[in-house]
């Protein structure tokens, strides 16, 4: 298995953009992939695949974001270095948030849209079913998200720290993050919140104590508003500076926070006052409690080695089951102390002792 991975790591969201795929773009890379698995989030999009040479996926991926270098963008993973790469990605140890849940759910929705369009092999399924169960370990095991944090909640706990009254206009709740950042407002009791619905998706998305009002009166309320959060997937801005402007009459310290990729809100001087917070700066806020994880995640990676060991004897003896019966052949050939002797020269210290210690166990059967 092969994956390249741009991320927040090697990538800032200017970049990352670029490779925000829609379906014709997941179409254009797995038609010329074959067997592959596309995550996209809003801090990475990372291709997993078998069959096709690096070289050629490197090329595709160029044509398709069109830029014409990406080389100092991405990150390259093969054999076992992107089945470590997968399982570190679906357990939140590579998140920009350590440990955060939402990944998890995403690396699994991933391996299912691959699925039901049949781009997944055994290699595929094997080690994508792996790092999923390895994760879920890790969760019970360890206390990596003993306080799941995301961007969504961090997003949340930004809004509700502004003070005793704090009024939210939220821009995309129907999305994923855009709901979940929506549940981790609705506790804190000093936030009042005012969502945007389209006309088809308002009947989703009722809450108690939350007013809804159309999209398209959006500007009507950001005046009021002391904080405007907007994560939607729309390829366009959904608050342009030029109409910010015209809509904010009230002079006061505002809050933009900006979960999308491509970003949602242009950046504009004109909310005087106003802090900006986009899908990046999340990390520096993430900071503290990604240090206070730093020993879970020790942890964590420990249960990896665990798990990569067992899928890599998994993964062997699939690969080897062609040669079974001509390896049941050639050993019944041989006389056990001959067997012993070639095993002896062929394998390196560590293995021929194992082997030693599995043949002199009388326990076992």
């Amino acid at each position: 298995m092969k994956a390249i991975s741009i991320s927040y790591r090697n990538a800032d969201v200017s970049v990352r953009e670029r490779f925000a795929f829609d379906e014709s773009g997941y179409s254009d890379i797995t038609e010329k992939l074959g067997k592959s698995v596309i995550l996209c989030t809003c801090n990475r999009t990372e291709l997993y695949f078998t069959g096709r040479p690096v070289r050629e996926a490197v090329k595709f991926l160029a044509e398709i974001s069109g830029m014409d270098n990406i080389t100092e963008y991405i990150r390259i993973y093969e054999d076992v270095k992107a089945m470590r790469h997968l399982f570190r990605v679906a357990c939140g140890i590579d998140s920009m948030v350590i440990g955060e849940d939402e990944i998890l759910r995403q690396v699994k929705e991933a391996y299912a849209e691959a699925c039901v369009n049949s781009r997944t092999d055994f290699t595929l399924n094997t080690v994508f079913q792996a790092a999923v169960a390895c994760a879920k370990r890790i969760k019970t095991e360890t206390a990596l998200s003993v306080t799941p944090v995301s961007a969504a909640t961090i997003a949340a706990n930004e809004a509700a720290h502004l003070g005793d009254n704090v009024n939210v206009l939220m821009i995309g709740a129907s999305g994923k993050i855009g709901s979940a950042t929506l549940k981790n407002l609705l506790p804190h009791k000093n936030v009042h919140i005012t969502q945007t619905a389209r006309s088809h998706t308002a009947g989703d998305l009722h809450f108690d104590n939350v007013r809804t009002v159309p999209y398209d009166r959006r500007y009507e309320f950001m005046d009021e508003a002391d904080c405007i959060i907007s994560a939607t997937s729309s390829p366009h801005f959904t608050v342009t500076a030029k109409k910010l402007a015209a809509a904010l009459k009230t002079a006061k310290p505002r809050l933009f926070i900006d979960l999308a990729v491509p970003p949602d809100i242009e950046r504009s001087d004109a909310a005087a006052g106003a802090r900006f917070i986009g899908i990046d700066d999340i990390g520096a806020l993430a900071k503290h409690n990604n240090e206070l994880k730093m020993s879970a995640a020790e942890q964590a990676e420990f249960i990896i080695n665990e798990e990569i060991d067992e899928l890599q004897k998994k993964l062997a003896f699939h690969a080897f089951l062609p040669k079974l019966d001509t390896a049941r052949k050639a050993a019944s050939e041989l006389s056990f102390d001959g067997l012993l002797y070639k095993l002896r020269d062929r394998l390196n210290s560590e293995q021929f002792c194992a082997v030693l210690d599995v043949l002199g166990d009388p326990e076992e059967k």
